[in-house]
């Protein structure tokens, strides 16, 4: 028998964990990360019979590999909590690894819901991707060290998509679309502030009108309706919500940094925490 973990690492998202978590019965282990929670994420997990790694994790690639290194697994299933593995995928992530595998991992689609209703049109960027690599022998993939959207590497041979896909939440109904792009517009706007990547008015401006056509010409937003509006609006509003919000961190280290004495700052920059 292949074992199965599934890696599920979690930011105070306990509203959605509970069924998250109902659905991985068919794994044969499952790692919770709590990243900072202050909510009942480790409570739940724990009633579910997950393992949990409490701990200060600020980048993606620090939980993913805290959760595979507490993993048992030759294979590990990512999924995130807001994120329901449906029977038929279950039994399509079991079949692929258990059958004579074709690849030494698998890209998953994702079906992304606002509600009940799935919208298929109107996304672009990072705010809800539609296939990732999600299923993989343990020990092939790696991460860069961003907090949102690292890039990712693998290796060994692919077995290309499964059929079935997983079903993501990107939100109740609008108010959590927002709420949704207020946390990951946070994280980005970090990585660009880290990265020094902070560009003019105009620049966002015309980042953000070109993903809103992209998002709803291009993508199929507008066969969605009012909810292709919505997904096309956020998805454009993420870079620009990122940008701005990266100037406001560059501004605020800048700050920081001037009202430290000389010695101190050094030694933060020596120990890593200048960031």
């Amino acid at each position: 028998m292949v074992k199965l973990t599934a890696l599920v690492c979690a930011q105070n998202q306990d509203a959605s964990l509970d069924a998250c978590l109902r659905k991985l019965s068919f794994c044969d282990e499952v790692v919770v990360v709590a990243d900072r929670c202050t909510d009942r994420s480790q409570e739940i997990a724990r009633r579910h019979g997950a393992v949990v790694i409490d701990g200060i994790f600020p980048l993606e690639n620090q939980r993913r590999q805290a959760g595979i290194e507490a993993a048992t697994s030759q294979w590990i299933l990512e999924i995130e909590p807001d994120e329901l593995v449906d029977a038929a995928v279950a039994w399509e992530i079991r079949a692929a690894i258990q059958m004579r595998p074709v690849g030494d991992w698998y890209e998953l689609p994702i079906d992304n819901y606002i509600g009940e209703t799935r919208v298929r049109g109107g996304w672009a960027g990072p705010l809800a991707p539609r296939r990732e690599a999600r299923l993989y022998k343990r020990g092939l993939k790696a991460w860069g060290p961003r907090r949102l959207n690292a890039p990712y590497v693998l290796a060994g041979a692919s077995g290309g998509a499964l059929k079935g896909a997983i079903r993501r939440s990107v939100g109740r109904d609008a108010g959590g679309v927002i709420a949704r792009l207020d946390r990951l517009t946070a994280l980005a706007a970090e990585d660009l502030a880290e990265a020094g990547r902070i560009r003019g008015a105009g620049a966002i401006v015309a980042s953000g009108l070109l993903t809103f056509l992209g998002a709803y010409v291009a993508r199929g937003g507008w066969r969605e309706g009012r909810m292709g509006v919505l997904a096309a609006t956020a998805s454009a509003l993420f870079p620009v919500l990122s940008r701005l919000r990266a100037a406001e961190a560059a501004s605020a280290r800048l700050e920081a940094a001037s009202s430290e004495p000389t010695g101190v700052a050094a030694l933060r920059k020596v120990v890593g925490l200048g960031r």
